[in-house]
């Protein structure tokens, strides 16, 4: 099953379902966070790969993959790529404070209620996930640890690499004269 941006933002979003397991979230639970995933409007970043990062400030891993998440934004631009971080502490003010040690080159979304965690159903902290340009869920990472990045890096220039190739051959495929 292959999801798309729309459907991601029209509640039927199962991330991580075709390739990676078993639906995270429920029709039951899209009505309890559609108001926040309307805020977070997914299917704005359509066409492009997409990681989207939950962490929270007491997280120590958060802390070590902040400049790493700063790195892939700077190195993947924000053409095709873009990251968006979404924080779960119930204090903002406990979030500004580590943003004040970890600035962020990337969009950061608040969930103070824990509405998004739960319909995705996060269960470590971070836990990331790497959508290609249609929204499909294609990996996930619970935890952070820097031996990963090499590999992360190889999954976002698979996907990447991906988008281009169905650019070049949709660019290709029209009547010639």
């Amino acid at each position: 099953m292959r999801l798309h941006f729309s459907q991601l933002f029209q509640g039927l979003l199962l991330l991580a379902v075709s390739s990676l397991g078993s639906p995270i979230a429920t029709a039951n639970d899209y009505k309890q966070s559609s108001d926040l995933l309307k805020q977070l409007n997914l299917e704005q970043y359509q066409g492009k790969v997409v990681y989207v990062d939950f962490w929270a400030s007491w997280c120590g891993p958060c802390r070590q993959s902040f400049p790493v998440m700063n790195e892939l934004q700077q190195t993947y631009g924000e053409d095709n790529f873009v990251i968006i971080a979404i924080n779960e502490d119930s204090e903002p003010g406990a979030a500004e404070q580590f943003l004040a040690q970890y600035p962020a080159n990337f969009t950061i979304f608040y969930d103070q209620n824990g509405e998004l965690a739960k319909y995705f159903k996060v269960d470590a902290m971070p836990t990331s996930y790497l959508l290609d340009q249609t929204g499909a869920a294609k990996y996930r990472h619970r935890g952070f640890r820097q031996k990963d990045v090499s590999k992360i890096n190889d999954q976002i220039q698979s996907l990447r690499a991906t988008t281009a190739q169905q650019s070049t051959s949709l660019s290709n495929t029209g009547d010639s004269e």
